[in-house]
């Protein structure tokens, strides 16, 4: 019996294309094999849907068809060489195809569809062969705490894979020794069926580059690359700290086949200084003072990490512990968001080795003292005093 292709997908014979496409995705989803997993005759109607489909959304088969019915699509197929030598389709992947069509992903005409990589078509989901990126390489930097200061430049010596200049990268002595991969016909993938989809791989025989190389360049021996030791400098920038990473793009590897060259990536490692350290952009630095000093006050020159001095402001009765803070003068942020602060500490030195002068000077000192000249150990006492007439 003849097929109403107009009756399969339930519109008129006068029905626009829009009208089609819209009844088509309705029947469709209706009879969809996965929406229908009990209904044996669900993957059947969905074909009949598809195909009717087909016919339908083409101007050129629809004409045929009004004017032929199905025999006239039916010749149109074969002569086309379409696949089951008549009308319907050959396999769900067929009906799979036009369904995606129809839902805008693709289809018969209708350029590459999710199911191309499936089933080997060489769809949106398939790696371009030939060239590929070299492998990136990591190098590790020592510098010291002044020069992560300042900011610095150091020569480093690396051993990369190079493009051979003989052949500039292709491998080969000229294109024509370039051929074709007959394995995987250029793609770089090979396709193995299992069971409804089919599964894709590397080719083993040009190992994913799409291409042999026949008449390979006698510098490289077709690699496309030559080993080659170089020197680079590095702009190691200001404010940098251990650990931190940059990132010099194309001083990696030479890509296969003219592929893009890789990175290469230089760990910093930071010297430790004997009298700063360094928390975040802040710098500490600790300075001893003489109990003179701390009980009469004064100024004094302190150094910075850049090397220059600054004057501090030390009030009369300073503390051990006292932080002072220098604005501005701690290391710049390698971002370029200001500068820390230098912070510093004051440690008030207890003198030794006196001399029997000064022994007696403190011993007449010490007689002048008052309390107020102790304000912490006033209170000191005063915490323990309820402590002991316990």
């Amino acid at each position: 019996m003849a097929k109403d292709f107009y009756a399969t997908l339930g519109v008129a014979r006068t029905a626009t294309p829009e009208e089609i496409k819209k009844a088509y995705r309705k029947k469709a989803l209706e009879c969809h094999p996965d929406r229908n997993p009990n209904n044996p005759k669900a993957e059947e109607q969905f074909k009949h849907v598809s195909e009717a489909y087909e016919v339908l959304s083409d101007e050129n088969r629809r004409r045929i068809y009004d004017q032929y019915g199905e025999e006239g699509v039916r010749g149109e197929r074969m002569g086309g060489g379409f696949p089951g030598g008549g009308a319907g389709f050959s396999s769900m992947e067929e009906a799979l195809r036009t369904f995606m069509g129809a839902f805008g992903g693709g289809g018969r005409g209708g350029g590459e569809s999710i199911f191309d990589s499936f089933f080997g078509g060489g769809g949106g989901f398939e790696e371009e062969p030939s060239s590929r990126k070299g492998t990136s390489k990591k190098a590790t930097v020592r510098i010291s705490f002044q020069e992560a200061a300042r900011g610095t430049e150091k020569e480093l010596a690396i051993v990369n894979y190079i493009a051979c200049n003989t052949c500039g990268g292709l491998g080969a002595k000229s294109r024509t020794g370039v051929k074709t991969c007959g394995t995987c016909q250029g793609k770089g993938q090979v396709y193995q069926s299992r069971g409804f989809f089919s599964m894709s791989s590397t080719c083993p025989h040009c190992g994913g580059a799409g291409q042999i190389i026949t008449d390979p360049c006698p510098s490289c021996s077709g690699a496309g690359r030559v080993k080659e030791k170089q020197r680079i400098k590095i702009k190691i920038p200001a404010g940098v700290d251990n650990g931190m990473r940059l990132k010099m793009a194309g001083y990696g590897d030479a890509g296969e086949a003219g592929g893009p060259p890789g990175d290469l990536f230089v760990y910093i490692e930071v010297e430790p200084h004997e009298a700063f350290t360094r928390e975040g952009d802040d710098v500490y630095l600790d300075v001893p003072i003489t109990f003179t000093e701390a009980a009469l006050g004064g100024k004094k020159e302190v150094p910075t990490p850049f090397g220059e001095q600054v004057r501090i402001q030390i009030a009369e009765g300073t503390q051990t512990g006292k932080l002072l803070r220098v604005s501005g003068k701690g290391f710049p942020n390698v971002h370029g968001q200001g500068h820390g602060d230098l912070l510093v500490r004051i440690t008030v030195e207890t003198p030794v080795r006196l001399t029997e002068k000064q022994k007696e000077l403190l011993r007449q000192f010490e007689q002048l003292e008052a309390p107020q000249n102790h304000p912490r150990k006033k209170t000191f006492l005063e915490k323990l005093k309820g402590f002991f007439s316990e």
